[in-house]
């Protein structure tokens, strides 16, 4: 009798005992309901609400152990963190879209910069289309909707068709020679119905390394081996074989250095990346000294002997190097005559005009705002901790970077003259391109707050291991 007495008495006490639990357990999750009500950012709900439980229960734990009933110790627990509602206010404030407004304020300087000096060229030179300066403004147009459009847009949508976009940019490479012509030894451009070109190689080295992103961004996250090294390289090979056979070289290099730059950044090997760099560029020369038709390295090679062919291969050169030594701080103005062959390509050097019109002051104001831009796209890197956003940052920033840098080298004339296009001043279609990458860097930005990092999101510090 008294032995059934003890166990009803211990059933009893454990019916107790989980209903005080049951009941705490309530308290608690209405608390972190009333707390993920006030964030907008429902990715991060799992987030805060795992974050704040663990607190609440070491509180928790901690009062029962001093002897607090489940029901009491919970009470005090939520006492203690504060007020639902204000506290739910505050992490909405840590865990929302936000806008890079310093990397937006460089963009419009760029913008306008390409817009004013597009007009003034179309204005200044007598035998100028006037189309070009409606033709750059519709383009401008278009780059903004793009940029909005990649801003705005869930960035992380992109890794379910990544490769789906990887196969249909490799399959659009191998057979655009067959369908378009040749253009300078290239065939680089797609005419489209409506008289548009598409320029193939620019719009798949734009694109590819965002599908690489995705295709790598799960392996990435739990480390990398040998066989995730493979696979980057085998994805990396193909578009670069394919660009070789299209014999676009510089949209190749640029893809190679990007992709060699982006492997130091995933692996943390820098001395790696280095060797992997050096080995890739020795064969570079190799391939094209040994299979060179069109006499690319004597064109490239001419810069350090300008005096062999002033009027020929040194022409361009020798006209970029009068230009800067003669514009002096002030430049020869508005007013400049167009009577030289090589103004007729300004619009290929928007770097080179600015300093004829506006002189060596305007040139370092531009070196001070791309300066000033890399440094703001590169201090936002270590704030991403999405991996397939840190990818995608990271491409976008090396890419751009790669290009203004190399522009500006290109004012002194004493570096090859390559199709590398100055970002947003250049004239021409791919500046919509570079209005997107522009828009992905800033849809990046703008969700690293609200990315779930339990959700398989976050990035991880990765360890090679090869």
């Amino acid at each position: 009798m008294n032995r059934k007495t003890e166990n009803e008495e211990i059933e009893w006490k454990e019916q107790i005992e989980h209903q005080e639990q049951r009941v705490r357990n309530e308290k608690v999750d209405i608390y972190l309901d009333q707390i993920c009500g006030q964030v907008k950012a429902r990715e991060v709900h799992n987030d805060l609400r795992e974050e704040l439980e663990n607190h609440l229960h070491e509180i928790i734990c901690d009062k029962e152990q001093e002897g607090y009933s489940p029901e009491q110790a919970a009470a005090y627990a939520i006492e203690q963190m504060g007020d639902p509602t204000e506290l739910g206010k505050s992490m909405h404030k840590l865990h929302r879209h936000r806008m890079h407004w310093g990397l937006l304020v460089g963009i419009i300087g760029l913008a306008m910069v390409g817009v004013i000096l597009t007009f003034i060229y179309t204005i200044t030179s007598p035998d100028a289309p006037k189309q070009y300066s409606a033709s750059h403004l519709i383009y401008t147009g278009l780059g903004v909707v793009a940029m909005l459009f990649c801003t705005f847009f869930d960035y992380r949508k992109w890794i379910r068709f990544a490769w789906w976009i990887y196969i249909s940019i490799n399959a659009l490479l191998y057979i655009n020679p067959m369908l378009s012509e040749s253009y300078g030894s290239m065939n680089r451009f797609l005419h489209l119905p409506f008289g548009i070109a598409l320029d193939v190689t620019t719009f798949a080295i734009s694109i590819l390394p965002i599908a690489i992103g995705g295709i790598m961004s799960d392996r990435l996250r739990v480390g990398l081996s040998l066989q995730s090294i493979c696979i980057y390289a085998a994805l990396v090979v193909l578009p670069m074989v394919l660009l070789y056979q299209i014999s676009d070289w510089v949209r190749l290099s640029l893809f190679a250095c990007v992709a060699v730059l982006l492997f130091g950044w995933m692996t943390k090997k820098w001395w790696y990346t280095v060797i992997t760099g050096f080995s890739c560029g020795v064969a570079a020369v190799l391939l094209l000294l040994v299979t060179d038709k069109y006499s690319r390295w004597e064109r490239l090679s001419i810069v350090f002997h300008l005096d062999k062919d002033p009027q020929g291969n040194g022409f361009t050169y020798n006209s970029i190097i009068d230009i800067v030594k003669t514009a002096g701080w002030w430049g020869n103005g508005l007013g400049t005559p167009m009577d030289s062959l090589f103004k007729y390509f300004y619009l290929s050097f928007p770097g080179v005009m600015l300093v004829d019109m506006f002189g060596w002051s305007a040139c370092v104001l531009l070196i001070v705002g791309v300066v000033w831009l890399i440094r703001t796209m590169t201090k936002m890197l270590p704030r991403i901790k999405d991996t397939f956003g840190a990818i995608i940052a990271v491409y976008v920033t090396i890419t751009l970077a790669l290009q203004m840098l190399y522009s500006l080298a290109a004012m002194t004339g004493r570096v090859p003259i390559l199709s590398i296009s100055f970002p947003l001043l250049g004239y021409g279609s791919h500046v919509i391109l570079e209005y997107a990458m522009f828009g992905l860097l800033l849809g990046v930005y703008r969700r690293k707050d609200t990315v779930s990092i339990n959700g398989n999101r976050n990035r991880t510090r990765i360890q090679g291991r090869a």
